[in-house]
């Protein structure tokens, strides 16, 4: 049976907190899943991390290290599912996410993607505060139509960072997204976010 739903979990060393993200992925309720992750070849212990999970989830690997432009879209090019959305391997998700989003894209056919809130935690995954999407938008915890976003020609491979602003940027108006104000993701905080480093401040689109 086909996945209804495909899960592109995009990871660079991020071994400690990657079980937890995977977890919850494969926790998804009614709705059939399959869980991709895209290792953008981790210096760290990533790849032990994941050993315990080879058998439910699809492992790919970036010849080089590309950003999360191209581990995704090597992720979006092998996934199988009609709707997919992304994680970062440093966050995790609601149980219910795949299924809700799902239902509503089938639902609403004039929607390219739907967004859904998320809420900022911490290390020990206490709750910081809830960010609304359709006014501080991320690139994760949006479920796409997988053949409307490849034929309008994926996420720009030469965008290390801020691929989803390049993106809702190039296609204008037939970026059609809903927002869901359900809280599905779960934002992680911590020393190392990719959003925190200088790189992703200069970063042009």
């Amino acid at each position: 049976m086909l996945p209804e739903v495909s899960i592109i979990v995009t990871n660079y060393n991020y071994g400690d907190y990657l079980p937890r993200c995977l977890r919850s992925c494969l926790s998804q309720a009614n709705v059939n899943v399959e869980i991709i992750l895209v290792d953008d070849c981790s210096t760290d212990d990533s790849l032990e991390k994941i050993k315990p999970f080879a058998d439910k989830v699809r492992i790919l690997k970036t010849k080089k290290n590309s950003g999360v432009a191209v581990a995704s879209n090597l992720g979006i090019q092998n996934c199988r599912g009609q709707f997919f959305f992304r994680v970062d391997a440093d966050d995790y998700i609601n149980k219910d996410m795949a299924f809700i989003m799902k239902t509503y894209l089938e639902a609403n056919h004039d929607a390219f993607c739907v967004s859904s809130d998320y809420l900022m935690v911490d290390e020990y995954e206490n709750t910081l505060e809830r960010r609304y999407a359709d006014k501080n938008n991320i690139s994760c915890a949006i479920m796409y139509r997988r053949d409307l976003f490849e034929k309008l020609g994926g996420y720009n491979p030469k965008m290390r960072h801020k691929e989803e602003e390049e993106l809702r940027k190039r296609l204008g108006d037939k970026y059609r997204i809903h927002h869901l104000k359900i809280p599905f993701y779960r934002y992680r905080m911590h020393n190392n976010n990719k959003t925190k480093q200088p790189e992703y401040e200069t970063w042009k689109i």
